[in-house]
């Protein structure tokens, strides 16, 4: 139950530094990579569906922090995280 509060919230702060980098905000790219890393690890450890979408948003942070990319893309991942928040939620 901890580690899924755990994710959660390293969820959350990914998505919230993808936000920020998304609307011109500039903070350390360092946080952008670990949260690119933290998505990688996570396909790897668990290897299931949800896991190789949350690596493609990995690619995308990746990107992100490279060449300064803002995209539509954002939004998809915007909304698979708030799918992703509204059922872990419902399911506790």
């Amino acid at each position: 139950m901890v580690m899924i509060y755990i994710m959660i919230i390293l969820d959350l702060l990914a998505l919230g530094a993808v936000s920020l980098v998304h609307f011109g905000i500039t903070i350390p790219v360092l946080i952008l990579y670990y949260s690119a890393g933290y998505f990688f690890l996570k396909l790897f450890l668990f290897r299931d569906v949800m896991s190789g979408i949350d690596a493609v948003f990995g690619g995308y942070i990746l990107l992100v922090a490279f060449f300064h990319v803002s995209s539509f893309f954002y939004y998809f991942m915007l909304g698979w995280f708030m799918y992703k928040l509204i059922f872990t939620i419902v399911n506790l």
